[in-house]
């Protein structure tokens, strides 16, 4: 009896390890939920401080991701770069950056772009929205010279500190770079002293300006052809096996997109739920905000030509095939008007 109760159990260890062999059978994560009725997860990484991801926050509020099968799970990091680091440490399954992180971390991890999220127009210019600001004893853009400039490593400000420098016919050798982490580590250094000078946009730039002292000196859009862009990443492996689910939350994003532009106040509500930022904040920075989707031919173009002024800089040390790091097939399956650029 023993002898035939023991056989029976491993009859079943043995059938209970052939159905889990089965069950990976190189099917998708999405091919799988699909069959099983199930929606796909996605684990998006999205920015709290840089504009917040509003159009992906509104598009997972409004049920848009939920009726298009996707089961999209936000986790928030303060910055783009930030996402990123989680998308190269498999924390997440997509992640967004602006062109300068984003470039410099393509080289790091097997990563590939899926859609643009933002950009400038003909009628917005983020950029002209972002200042320069300094405390009291720094009275014009020439005494930053010396100063303690605050840059949160890893992310586009260093590149515009680095061009707006330039501008100023100023070395980089004779200013003090700050590092921090979040954007309340750098109000803090600037309120101790620790800080000088900072570049802010939208909300922050109220917070800043609230400061004893604080006052702008130029605007960046004072650079010429200074532009920024920003980018949807994947995991390549993740997007590759999921290729519908990736053109999904494409599709998801993009009616996102229609609802900001179309519900501003609504689009603030959802700011303040999640984030607990001031309506009148998010209503002046939807003004300041191009959202976009797909892969137009600028696209490529800015980023080939920031591209080239990393690598001659040294700041990319590994260069790549940009065309490599694309992968456009789900972006033309949902937005196929939207995606011009082509090999």
């Amino acid at each position: 009896m023993r002898f035939l109760l023991n056989k029976g159990i491993l009859l079943l260890l043995v059938v209970s390890v052939l159905l889990a062999a089965c069950g990976n059978d190189g099917s998708s994560a999405s091919e799988t939920a699909k069959a099983e009725g199930k929606a796909t997860v996605i684990r998006a990484g999205v920015d709290t401080a840089a504009g917040g991801s509003l159009q992906i926050r509104a598009a997972r509020t409004n049920g848009d991701f939920e009726k298009k099968g996707l089961d999209v799970q936000l986790a928030n990091f303060a910055y783009g770069i930030d996402t990123i680091n989680a998308l190269l440490t498999k924390q997440t399954d997509t992640g967004l950056a602006a062109d300068y992180a984003l470039l410099n971390s393509l080289s790091k991890g097997d990563l590939v772009i899926v859609s643009s999220l933002t950009g400038s127009s003909k009628e917005v210019n983020s950029l002209d929205y972002s200042e320069i600001l300094a405390v009291a004893d720094v009275k014009s853009a020439d005494d930053l010279k010396g100063k303690k400039i605050g840059v949160a490593k890893g992310t586009v400000l260093e590149y515009f500190w680095a061009r707006y420098f330039e501008y100023l016919n100023i070395s980089e050798s004779d200013v003090h770079y700050i590092p921090y982490s979040t954007p309340d580590e750098a109000i803090v250094g600037v309120k101790k002293g620790d800080i000088d000078a900072v570049i802010a946009s939208g909300a922050l730039l109220e917070k800043f300006k609230s400061i004893e002292g604080v006052h702008s000196l130029d605007k960046l859009s004072s650079v010429k052809d200074l532009n920024i862009t920003s980018y949807l990443v994947a995991d390549r492996q993740f997007a590759e096996e999921n290729q519908d689910a990736i053109a999904q939350l494409i599709a998801g994003i993009n009616e996102g997109i229609a609802y900001v532009k179309e519900n501003p106040e609504g689009t603030a509500d959802i700011a303040y739920d999640e984030l607990k930022v001031a309506k009148e904040d998010v209503l002046r920075d939807l003004k300041r905000q191009n959202f976009t989707i797909g892969f137009k031919q600028q696209d490529y173009d800015h980023l080939v030509e920031l591209k080239k002024y990393l690598v001659d800089k040294g700041i990319i040390k590994q260069d790549y095939d940009l065309d490599a790091k694309l992968f456009l097939e789900p972006a033309k399956k949902v937005v196929s008007e939207q995606v011009t650029y082509k090999k």
